[in-house]
């Protein structure tokens, strides 16, 4: 039962938005099954009105989706769609859980998990702090808009000392890996692993961290990178990001 759950969901999540029809030997050649078991499903989600057949035999998403969509709560915000995805996060890495926002040049947490431990990390909602360095605010800065990020580079570059140059480049790979992680340069001793959070329409505007002592989190580095990346990459889906990888 469980497999045909993943295996209808698998079909649902083939249509994008550049492709809004398929063809039944392209939707299996993306959920990777053979054309004939790929039918079965496909024929019975056409039967039950989540795919409509087309005249030239491709299938699209049918008008339920936007049926269900309106039955979205309005009120349901990010912290409510991550909390319980951090908790989890906090519970497996044992170390602090923040959720935070960019805002005005500013990163703004909003959100907290502890995980009560020695020499845990102590944040709180509502702090707020100019992006210059950390692994949070480089996440942030390094999805901003081109005239945002520009700006951001400029305080950023003053505030540290850095070049510009170096800063601009370190943000371009936190981008192509998908993560930051900084040891002792907010605070010392103490390390972050950062990673964004994607929203319906491919923007960034919040990243998911892990904060703990160095001592703690450096050996542990490479496991506790997967763990934020895919706790991102969760929390992104259910914002209804179309996202599918995690950090290589």
């Amino acid at each position: 039962m469980m497999r045909a759950v993943q295996r209808t969901f698998a079909i649902f999540d083939c249509f994008t938005s550049e492709r809004t029809s398929l063809t039944l030997q392209e939707i299996a050649d993306q959920i990777k099954l053979p054309k004939s078991t790929t039918f079965r499903f496909v024929q019975s989600l056409d039967d039950a009105g989540y795919l409509v057949r087309l005249g030239d035999q491709a299938y699209c998403l049918s008008f339920r989706f936007t049926r269900l969509a309106g039955l979205v709560r309005s009120t349901l915000d990010i912290r409510e769609i991550a909390r319980v995805t951090m908790t989890e996060l906090a519970k497996k890495a044992n170390e602090t859980v923040t959720l935070n926002i960019v805002s005005d040049g500013h990163r703004v947490c909003i959100e907290v998990i502890h995980t009560p431990s020695p020499l845990m990390s102590v944040t709180k909602p509502g702090e707020r702090v100019r992006m210059s360095d950390g692994a949070t605010a480089k996440t942030l800065m390094a999805y901003l808009p081109k005239k945002e990020m520009q700006e951001a580079l400029t305080y950023a570059s003053r505030a540290t000392g850095r070049k510009r140059s170096e800063l601009a480049a370190e943000l371009t790979r936190i981008r192509e890996q998908g993560y930051a992680v900084t040891h002792g340069e907010r605070v010392l001793g103490l390390t972050a692993i950062s990673a964004p959070i994607v929203e319906i329409d491919g923007s960034v505007r919040h990243s998911i961290t892990v904060t703990g002592p160095t001592v703690r989190l450096e050996p542990r580095e490479r496991e506790v990178v997967k763990l934020v990346t895919r706790a991102a990459l969760n929390i992104s889906r259910r914002l209804g990001a179309e996202v599918s990888a995690e950090v290589k």
